[in-house]
């Protein structure tokens, strides 16, 4: 005998209970219904980085482009070209505030790789102790075309506000918003790398204007 649309009735329920729910913390992680015109302040200060940090000048900045923004779907974002006045050799730096989700899924192992550059070794943590605060970013090498040697360092990391995070999962944070940091630059076999010289600058200022 066929079950009556009575009997139905509690699995459909339950069907639909789940399905909205599962949209519902979806959209949460995605940060979906976040509003941007409560992040204007935190936007403005990113405006404040300094032009020259010790070593470092600034040497040109640009707007997130605008695939990017439409992936990333940033309330405000910076990215700046910095030159060494004693070495010579540039990094870029990129800071990033957005919902949640997007700012957490999309590291630098997907970005990089597929524009043709390969990973040479798993990612490690690297420490950036402050007066202010104590940061971790993970690093990663890169090699590209036909080398053997990496020839490019990328340092990332995320916060809600305090420091820095080599996280793992940082989508699952509890918080609406996340800085991203991310800074590349050459492997030129100095004892220290240029990237990471100029997080040691960097992060001073920055950890101020974040918190």
């Amino acid at each position: 005998m066929p079950p009556s649309f009575q009997s139905r009735q509690i699995p459909i329920a339950v069907l639909l209970a789940i399905t909205i729910f599962s949209g519902v913390v979806h959209g949460y992680l995605d940060g979906r219904w976040a509003s941007q015109d409560a992040r204007i302040e935190q936007v403005d200060l990113l405006t404040q980085i300094p032009a020259e940090m010790g070593d470092w000048r600034l040497m040109n900045e640009k707007p997130l482009d605008d695939s990017a923004q439409k992936l990333l779907r940033c309330y405000g974002s910076t990215t700046r070209v910095y030159q060494n006045v004693n070495t010579g050799d540039n990094v870029t730096v990129a800071v990033l505030l957005g919902p949640r989700g997007p700012i957490a899924v999309h590291t630098p192992d997907v970005c990089y790789t597929s524009q043709g550059t390969k990973t040479h070794a798993p990612r490690s943590v690297r420490s950036f102790n402050t007066d202010q605060g104590k940061h971790r970013l993970w690093s990663i090498d890169f090699r590209q075309g036909g080398e053997r040697s990496p020839s490019l360092s990328v340092l990332y990391g995320w916060s809600s506000g305090g420091d820095f995070s080599a996280a793992d999962n940082p989508r699952f944070w509890l918080t609406e918003d996340l800085y991203k940091l991310q800074v590349a630059g050459p492997i030129t076999g100095s004892a220290t790398k240029p990237s990471e010289a100029f997080l040691k600058a960097f992060l001073p200022h920055l950890e101020k204007l974040i918190r």
